[in-house]
């Protein structure tokens, strides 16, 4: 649709300019079409997504609060490896075999308990955790050699830290202190584990909730605040960019992922505060289209759980089209971001609700962690 000659687009007309855009493009090309469709795989996984491959059990017994899957260097070869974490222990798996793996190392916390795992991409044989109670107080990097040699921890940050994001390019992102002396810190990792150099970036006047890196966009850097606002950093620069208020309709919204395509922000997005209404369902997952140019935004797919299925959003994540979450109702759900389908449903195994779920960034597997300790690898 051109403008009208002679006179700019109202606001009202912009907006009705981009939801139309948005609503028809679909047809003609995918919101997410950087992404390469995956509908074999995800006729796969429907079929056969509760073959397990692997189940890594905790002999402690203590409480499960993360899993990820990473690079490590044994016996001189890159290998994918698996770390698990519990509330004062994180551990290090190799797999032995198709079905066995065994636990390699273990990294010991006595102080402050382990809240989360933060990999960071394009890095081997190194991992950042996130410690705290309710929120996190320190960010440290774990490191191992094979030979036992090297095993230690690096402090990178302590403090009041609200969110951490590993990047690309061996970089960490966080943000810490309050409205009054918030700062927003990109830290470059160093062979070590330390740092090698530290860039701060201009802080919003709003607590950030999380980050994503934009794909398709090339030193950009998104983030989401409290106030339900978008902002975005040049992280070249440090400038902050724009800030875009998204729709009120879902408080607290959580960024998962962020994709650059025509000059749109395709953002996914999960509604940890949604309630259930009909006949949509529960609200799990949105894909929300941004025009950073005039700060608009449309809804262009919300994600509900199948008929007849209650739960709300707990936990969850987001590789490429596929997205999984982890619902109250105990069980795990999988959507394709690009058909809108719930495409699958993990039920518990032995009763145990489930308390976490990501997707593998070394190959294509689901990993998946129990209440109970135990954690299980399902292939998709």
């Amino acid at each position: 649709m051109d403008e009208p000659s002679g006179r700019p687009l109202s606001c009202e007309e912009k907006e009705k300019v981009l939801i139309t855009w948005v609503e028809i493009r679909p047809v003609f090309m995918s919101p997410v079409c950087i992404l390469h469709p995956l509908k074999e795989k995800l006729a796969f996984l429907k079929r056969e997504y509760t073959k397990t491959l692997a189940r890594l059990q905790n002999p402690s017994g203590s409480c499960p609060v993360d899993v990820s899957a990473v690079w490590w260097e044994i016996a001189g070869l890159k290998t994918p490896c698996i770390i698990t974490a519990c509330e004062y222990v994180v551990s290090l798996w190799k797999a032995l075999d198709t079905w066995q793996w065994e636990k390699i190392n273990s990294w010991h916390f006595t102080e402050v308990p382990v809240l989360q795992i933060v990999p960071v991409p394009d890095v081997s044989s190194l991992v950042c955790v996130a410690l705290g109670n309710l929120e996190i107080r320190e960010i440290r990097a774990l490191l191992y050699s094979s030979d036992g040699a090297h095993e230690k921890q690096v402090l990178l940050g302590s403090g009041n830290i609200k969110a951490v994001l590993g990047l690309t390019k061996r970089r960490l992102v966080s943000s810490s202190g309050t409205l009054c002396d918030q700062q927003v810190e990109v830290m470059t990792f160093a062979e070590d584990g330390g740092s090698k150099g530290r860039q701060l970036l201009m802080p919003p006047e709003e607590t950030i909730l999380t980050f994503a890196e934009v794909q398709g966009l090339q030193e950009a850097l998104l983030g989401t605040t409290i106030m339900n606002n978008i902002v975005i950093w040049n992280l070249n620069s440090g400038q902050l960019l724009t800030k875009m208020h998204i729709d009120d309709s879902y408080q607290a919204s959580v960024c998962h992922k962020a994709y650059s395509d025509m000059g749109l922000l395709f953002v996914v997005l999960s509604h940890p505060c949604a309630k259930e209404s009909e006949p949509l369902g529960s609200p799990v997952f949105q894909l929300i289209a941004i025009n950073p140019m005039t700060s608009l935004s449309a809804g262009v797919m919300l994600y509900c759980l199948p008929q007849g299925q209650a739960g709300r959003f707990l936990e969850g994540d987001v590789k490429e089209n596929l997205a999984a979450a982890v619902l109250t109702s105990g069980k795990i759900a999988v959507w394709d971001l690009l058909l809108g389908h719930c495409m699958a449903l993990l039920p518990p195994v032995s009763d145990q609700s489930w308390s976490f779920v990501k997707w593998s960034g070394t190959d294509s597997h689901l990993l998946a962690g129990q209440k109970d300790g135990n954690i299980f690898v399902y292939r998709y």
